[in-house]
């Protein structure tokens, strides 16, 4: 599995990115002159280290409340520095109303940087909140793009217990309204330093691991697949792919170190990638998924969200990005002598379907809950989405919504 990597050494062993152009390009399209990324099985033992490079002496630990010997861990590895306290009235699903809670705890705590441990809820939280306490009233007055004017009220350190939503180093944070899912976007959400660590993950629950990891999977595919993608952003979504694609299965059946180890690279890597390029029209119709089941009290997680719709758009994006399905069937390492791109790509398709199906409880839209008579509202929620479906290699009509939920209904 290798030692912490830090920054560009992440693809060092990427034969693409022996250049040192190339390497150079990476930092940019990463800004990682502004951020340190830490990767590995022992990333967490850099933690300390981290916090005083941000100004530590006093630290905030935000936290999930159910991660008890995770935060005792954390709280280890940071006794060096002696002023801890914490943080951890966190919604599984974060909404305006326990954001804005969150925003007015740290405005009247008294620390210098904030550390986020969590899955992408406590971390798109901490995110927010930081940001809203410094700039003042709700967070939903930021709802959309780079409306935060001031930086955020101390520098936060990510540290994912899950693989999946890539929050630890994205500017972007997933808030919920009286309507349903929203999204900020802000260079201040972008945490200052993130710790990747896989260990942290050996014992997330195996429906949990395959939910997170078909976000990771889904982010890869859907940035590989944008037309906001270039040669160096595909190199890190191929790499991605790589990792993910042959661990998904040993990590939720089995949950090995190298898989984990696998599963939390993959969904770092497709995470870089959020901030550059973003997702598609996978996104776009899960969150009309999302908002339908949102409002009857019954959510479906983003990561079968995306899943369930994902096999329909990547059937509809295959005549513009066919090679980069295939290479993700290959990555998985599915039978392709012989075979067309074209059923390299229904072979990935079907891939993706069979691991939605066999290890989470969402097989389909009914499974969810969710009939015929809701796809008008999906659609239209879907198609109000136009950051995501705009860099889609192909174009999304009303239609095309529909029939892509119309084969997911069973």
């Amino acid at each position: 599995m290798g030692s912490v990597q830090i920054n560009e050494e992440l693809l060092a062993s990427s034969a693409y990115f022996a250049a040192a152009s190339r390497r150079a390009a990476l930092a940019e399209l990463f800004e990682f002159r502004d951020r340190r990324v830490v990767f590995g099985a022992g990333a967490l033992a850099q933690l300390a280290a981290e916090c005083v490079r941000l100004g530590a002496g006093r630290v905030l630990l935000i936290h999930d409340p159910g991660i008890a010997p995770l935060v005792a861990l954390v709280r280890q590895s940071l006794s060096s520095l002696g002023v801890v306290s914490a943080y951890s009235e966190i919604a599984p699903n974060p909404s305006v109303q326990s954001v804005n809670a969150c925003a007015r705890a740290l405005a009247a705590a008294d620390f210098d940087v904030a550390v986020a441990l969590g899955g992408g809820s406590t971390i798109d939280t901490a995110k927010a909140a930081l940001c809203t306490a410094s700039n003042g009233g709700s967070v939903a007055d930021y709802f959309g793009f780079d409306l935060y004017e001031k930086p955020p009220l101390a520098p936060l350190v990510g540290i994912p217990t899950t693989a999946g939503t890539g929050s630890e180093v994205s500017r972007v944070a997933v808030i919920a309204d009286a309507t349903g899912k929203k999204a900020v976007y802000s260079s201040y959400l972008q945490p200052k330093a993130a710790l990747v660590d896989p260990r942290l993950h050996q014992d997330l629950p195996p429906v949990l691991t395959a939910i997170t990891g078909l976000d990771a999977l889904g982010h890869a595919l859907e940035c590989t697949a944008s037309t906001k993608s270039n040669a160096i952003g595909d190199a890190v979504a191929r790499a991605a792919l790589t990792a993910g694609c042959p661990a998904y299965v040993q990590a939720v059946v089995c949950g090995t170190p190298d898989a984990r180890y696998q599963m939390a690279r993959c969904a770092l890597l497709a995470g870089l990638l959020l901030s550059p390029i973003n997702t598609g029209a996978g996104h776009a119709l899960g969150y009309g998924i999302e908002k339908v089941s949102f409002e009857r009290g019954a959510p479906v997680p983003h990561g079968a969200a995306v899943a369930l719709v994902l096999p329909g758009v990547m059937r509809h994006n295959a005549p513009a990005v066919a090679d980069k399905y295939y290479f993700a069937a290959g990555a998985a390492g599915l039978a392709l002598g012989g075979k067309s791109r074209e059923e390299g790509v229904e072979l990935a398709a079907e891939w993706i379907d069979g691991l939605r199906r066999q290890h989470t409880p969402y097989g389909s839209l009914g499974a969810a809950g969710i009939s015929a008579a809701d796809i008008p509202q999906m659609v239209e929620s879907a198609l109000s989405v136009q950051r995501l479906l705009e860099p889609n290699p192909v174009a999304v009509e009303p239609d095309d919504a529909a029939r892509i939920y119309q084969s997911a209904l069973h």
